[in-house]
């Protein structure tokens, strides 16, 4: 009997859970709950530190490769030197679109850029470039005449960069000489391309080309490119942006360029080097035709606020100081120097 109602207090006296168990459970439930959510944070953040270097990286990398591309082939002509004549047939050679004897123009903090850039972000500067369309095409005969069309291979594929289209700005070249015209009709058939007077803006004066362009010409299309900062369409910040030609709306390129800035190297004794470098706005009209090289400055950042500690340094991107910024975006200066080959050579 006893050693029955021994066992009952016995079980009794393990029955229940105190309050002390209770309390040490909760606060090694908080400390294992903390630690899960502090892990989980860190990992977080690392993971956006992670991603906003890649960003920041690929960004720079991407638009440092597309203005270098652009900018290597300024001024090709063909075989045909700098010294060569080259005649432009347009109404309006003088037209931003069409002055392609600037090769490369600049303008200084947005100051004086042609209304079809728009919302280039205050303070940073604009770039643009006139290259041709690789690869171009060859002339297969000999022009009867100045005035005739040049015919080229036939049955090219319409879907082919290099086939010539209605309206696209053209340049045939040789080894003597050069000109520029707009395509009116491109004949597949045949592989003539038309040039007749008139057409859409800008068109041409007339249908001579200065010189009778021999069998084995190129003809390439001809484009002005303008690079700038504008705010991205993605809501992340400023971004570089490209508009080609007057028809075509500007493309996004590269979220998280912040800013561009510019000199110009000039070449002032006709030895093909630079001599000094000047800004846009200290390069008057007649000079751009003498600058030989571009010295590019990129703020390239993050696309992601509050991935680091705030930063208080100032960046120096060639002639400029930017910065401090508080939003917490990793930032680097990418900075390159560009020969125009075309210049050059």
């Amino acid at each position: 009997m006893a050693s029955r109602m021994q066992s009952m207090g016995m079980k009794q006296r393990q029955a229940g859970i105190g309050l002390v168990e209770i309390m040490i459970s909760l606060v090694l439930g908080l400390l294992v709950s903390g630690a899960i959510v502090q892990i989980y944070l860190t990992t977080k953040r690392q993971n956006d530190l992670q991603t906003s270097l890649t960003a920041r990286q690929e960004s720079g990398r991407f638009a440092a490769q597309i203005i270098q591309r652009d900018a290597q082939m300024t001024g090709y002509r063909g075989c045909l030197r700098d010294l060569g004549n080259v005649a432009n047939t347009l109404n309006t050679p003088t037209d931003f679109l069409y002055r392609f004897d600037r090769h490369v123009e600049g303008f200084e903090n947005g100051a004086g850029v042609p209304a079809s850039i728009t919302n280039v972000v205050a303070g940073t500067d604009v770039l643009t470039l006139r290259t041709v369309d690789d690869p171009g095409i060859v002339t297969t005969t000999t022009m009867a005449s100045a005035l005739a069309d040049p015919v080229t291979v036939i049955g090219l594929d319409p879907a082919d960069p290099a086939t010539p289209a209605a309206d696209d700005i053209a340049l045939i070249t040789d080894c003597g000489g050069a000109a520029i015209f707009q395509v009116t009709g491109f004949d597949a058939g045949t592989g003539t391309i038309v040039h007749d007077a008139g057409g859409a803006a800008p068109g041409n004066v007339d249908k001579n080309l200065v010189r009778r362009f021999t069998a084995g010409s190129q003809v390439f299309t001809i484009r002005t490119t303008t690079y700038f900062i504008r705010e991205s369409d993605n809501g992340t910040g400023p971004a570089l942006w490209r508009r080609s030609g007057g028809v075509a709306p500007a493309q996004e390129l590269a979220e998280g360029v912040e800013n561009m800035q510019l000199l110009f190297g000039l070449d002032t004794d006709a030895n093909q080097t630079a001599d000094e470098y000047r800004t846009a706005d200290n390069i008057n009209a007649n000079q751009w035709r003498n600058v030989v090289s571009v010295q590019v400055a990129l703020l390239v950042a993050g696309v992601t606020d509050r991935v680091a500690e705030l930063d208080p340094r100032t960046f120096t991107l060639l002639d400029e100081d930017v910065g401090p910024f508080d939003d917490g975006r990793l930032r680097r200066v990418v900075t390159f120097t560009v020969a125009l080959r075309n210049r050059v050579a």
